[in-house]
């Protein structure tokens, strides 16, 4: 293996964080991923990374080594790039961060006919509730529910996302159905928890009047554990359209409160980060995730 290729094993061992998660990205063994870091190592004269049974940390030398081997990887990624990107054909592996609801609920549908339009590209979806470091963890978009403020990013809007109302057939034949925000606390509420908060605060608004409404939910938790909560009767609860529309349109949930409207200046993003050239993978992957939720949007709004 040439030097160049030494850099880019060691800048991907750095990047995953152990020598296993990087051999998986590319292509090669544990013991191969490590013993071309040593033979790095002994090439520079210098130890790169203290490495433990349970960690692994960079030395100096090695901090300096990944800032300036990473800058290089980055630019002959793009160099490699610019010169596929002339076939028009997109390809390679596309990394993709985002909830665990937005990816069961709109990516798995969204990528059946994508993959077969693109049959030399393959997609990694990673958990992405939380803060994502984009070039850290070698991320080509993540999917965000807010626009984010740094400027080192690019963000493009793929719909609008409102929030949703909705309770089971059976807990309104049981319970009533609440006619104005306020009655919600006489109900039994479900709250979304995620991001290590729980969303209590339900604005609505109404002739351009603006309330909000503090709920103690009886039950809490991830937004697919919700839905499935409220499917099941155990209460009224605030979820995002696009978690819900199926089970709307099967009348499986009813739209509650519908003379009022909350979260209309919400969307969902497309975070990806500034590159002289996008890579043709991920501008396809944004622009036809955009068109296949511009197709669902009618049927979202009518949710609200």
């Amino acid at each position: 293996m040439d030097s160049l290729g030494e850099i880019r094993v060691f800048v991907e061992v750095v990047r995953a964080g152990s020598f296993a998660a990087a051999a998986r990205v590319l292509a090669m063994t544990p013991s191969g991923a490590s013993r071309t870091v040593g033979r790095l190592e002994e090439r520079l004269g210098v130890r790169l990374l203290n490495r433990t049974t349970r960690s692994m940390t960079l030395t100096e030398p090695g901090r300096l080594l990944f800032e300036r081997g990473e800058r290089i990887m980055e630019e002959v990624e793009a160099a490699e790039t610019l010169t596929r990107d002339h076939s028009d054909t997109p390809r390679g592996r596309l990394r993709v961060a985002a909830t665990d609801a937005f990816t069961i609920l709109v990516l798995v549908p969204f990528l059946k006919g994508f993959l077969e339009r693109h049959p030399q590209l393959s997609v990694t979806t990673t958990q992405g509730d939380g803060e994502v470091d984009l070039l850290g963890e070698g991320v080509d978009v993540a999917i965000r529910f807010e626009r984010p403020s740094s400027t080192s990013f690019i963000a493009k809007k793929i719909t609008d996302d409102p929030y949703v109302i909705v309770a089971s057939p059976d807990y309104i034949e049981r319970h009533g159905v609440p006619q104005t925000p306020y009655e919600l606390r006489e109900h039994r509420c479900l709250n979304v928890h995620a991001r290590r908060r729980t969303t209590s605060r339900w604005g609505f608004c109404k002739d351009e009047h603006e309330e909000f409404i503090h709920i103690d939910g009886v039950f809490s938790g991830i937004g697919l554990a919700v839905r499935e909560a409220v499917l099941a009767g155990l209460g009224v609860a605030r979820l995002a359209a696009y978690v819900v529309r199926p089970e709307i349109e099967s009348g499986a949930l009813v739209p509650l409160l519908t003379d009022y409207t909350w979260g209309a200046d919400r969307a969902i993003w497309a975070i990806y980060p500034h590159r002289e050239h996008l890579a043709s993978k991920t501008r396809v992957f944004v622009d036809e995730l955009s068109e296949f939720s511009r197709k669902a949007a009618p049927r979202l709004s009518q949710v609200g």
